[in-house]
């Protein structure tokens, strides 16, 4: 099939991006995952089963219409797209100032929500001076994750049983502090995470998003609602973004589409999920989160956040602008023992994912993150603070596709021209492959859409495989730095 595609594609796509596809679609024969999208300067270009999703065509003020990449799961990239660009956007020029103030010398207004409140008395009243970029850059020396469904069981004291560390039953959820409940065993599970002699020192930590949810929704909104800073951001970027805890039902058109149960070691009681309603995220954590009932479910800026290739590309490109500037502003100058900047992370060794031919040169010049589920973005900062390089890698290697139907089901590809403003779709089944217009790619994605239940094993706990081999191929190849 890639020999067939090389000779179709060769005059419509440059030659890095079929290069790259080559490479990607031989992993995804071997079962690594099943859907890619990849972007740079360029364009950008997709390949998925015509079965695997149905996409948001919500239309945008562009003079062409990027719709039709499929929407991931973005895992971890939530971090810098979600949380991080909306304090940039609410400070603005003051970023740098405000997130590495102590919170006890902002002038916040200090009403938080009742169930935050214990949180927030424990954090301004700790002997460290936590400010925001202590959660932003993963010093604040919480530990790296804990189990987040153990909210949903309540803690009490028997006879037979004092240590209020141990949750004996599930929370009723007909009670009707039934949430509070759950948000006051999350912030008490946060509070146990910290140790204080690791203040300072590196240890990436989904915790210290979670926590910093806290302290937008209760400092930092301006009276907005979390989905009003989710439509923020897609009003500033003009993308399509959704956060599972909010839109938990929109994650069914992504890929993949079913709920999905990330292993744990031994901390997770495999027979006692099959009976709880999860939403459809990768990360167990925010599995929990978005499946809470109607209009409650708890958002956190560790992930959840959807959206296709564009909006990501979308997103990098803002973040570059942003970070170049507050870079140039305090005259930065970088530190090999610092790992995060702002939030966002660095190469830490010549391995990198970033792919990087010149190390350490490039190193200091260098930003990005990863996410679980495959994702990555990496971009270089240069001396004129524009036409800065960059690449977006998007996976779903935590899915898994049976074999039953995929000889039958067309594999899509999409490729947009950025400079030129134009798409171009293809069809390919087994080794035949055109090109297609979008009425006809409408037909096919309507035709296929449904047939998913019959090849999806949506039962399948998946230890996700090691793809940072063909991340750090791919980024050589769309940069080559």
């Amino acid at each position: 099939m890639i020999l067939a595609i090389q000779k179709c594609l060769q005059t419509h796509i440059p030659k890095i991006f079929l290069e790259s596809l080559e490479e990607l679609e031989s992993e995804a024969q071997k079962g690594i995952f099943t859907s890619w999208s990849l972007s740079n300067n360029e364009a950008a270009l997709s390949a998925f089963w015509a079965d695997e999703c149905q996409f948001n065509t919500k239309k945008i003020s562009e003079n062409i219409d990027f719709s039709y990449h499929p929407t991931f799961d973005l895992s971890s990239l939530t971090k810098p797209i979600f949380l991080n660009l909306y304090l940039r956007e609410l400070f603005k020029q003051d970023f740098i100032k405000i997130i590495n103030t102590p919170i006890n010398d902002l002038f916040l207004n200090k009403n938080s929500l009742e169930e935050n409140e214990e949180l927030f008395q424990f954090i301004l009243n700790s002997k460290n001076n936590f400010c925001l970029n202590s959660f932003l850059s993963h010093y604040s020396g919480t530990k790296n994750w804990f189990w987040m469904g153990s909210a949903k069981w309540f803690q009490f004291s028997t006879s037979h049983h004092k240590d209020p560390n141990v949750y004996h039953t599930n929370l009723d959820i007909n009670d009707k502090n039934y949430i509070y409940n759950i948000k006051s065993n999350l912030n008490s599970s946060c509070m146990k995470s910290f140790n204080f002699d690791d203040y300072g020192k590196f240890v990436y930590s989904d915790v210290n998003y979670f926590i910093l949810s806290r302290l937008i929704e209760s400092f930092f909104m301006k009276e907005k609602s979390w989905f009003q800073i989710v439509e923020l951001i897609n009003d500033k970027l003009e993308t399509n973004f959704f956060h599972s805890s909010l839109s938990p039902q929109k994650s069914k058109n992504s890929i993949p589409f079913y709920p999905y149960i990330s292993y744990y070691n031994n901390d997770i009681n495999l027979d006692k999920l099959k009976d709880m309603n999860f939403g459809f995220v990768n990360d167990t954590n925010s599995n929990i989160l978005s499946s809470l009932s109607e209009n409650n479910n708890l958002v956190s800026g560790h992930s959840g956040f959807f959206g296709n290739i564009i909006d990501v590309t979308k997103a990098t490109k803002e973040i570059i602008f942003s970070q170049s500037k507050y870079l140039y502003e305090v005259n930065y100058t970088s530190d090999v023992n610092v790992r995060f900047v702002y939030g966002l992370d660095t190469p830490s060794s010549k391995d990198s994912t970033a792919g990087l031919n010149h190390w350490p040169e490039n190193r200091s010049k260098v930003y990005g993150h990863l996410g679980y589920t495959g994702t990555s973005f990496w971009f270089q900062i240069n001396e004129k603070k524009q036409n800065s390089k960059y690449h977006v890698l998007l996976t779903n290697r935590v899915s898994q596709r049976r074999k039953y139907g995929v000889e039958k089901c067309p594999r899509i590809f999409v490729y947009s021209d950025f400079i030129n403003k134009s798409n171009k779709y293809f069809r390919v089944t087994n080794d035949d492959i055109k090109e297609i217009n979008k009425i006809e790619l409408d037909d096919i994605l309507n035709e296929y859409f449904g047939i998913s239940n019959k090849i999806w094993d949506s039962s399948v706990v998946r230890i996700a495989p090691n793809i940072n081999n063909i991340r750090k191929s791919i980024a050589t190849k769309m940069w080559n730095l």
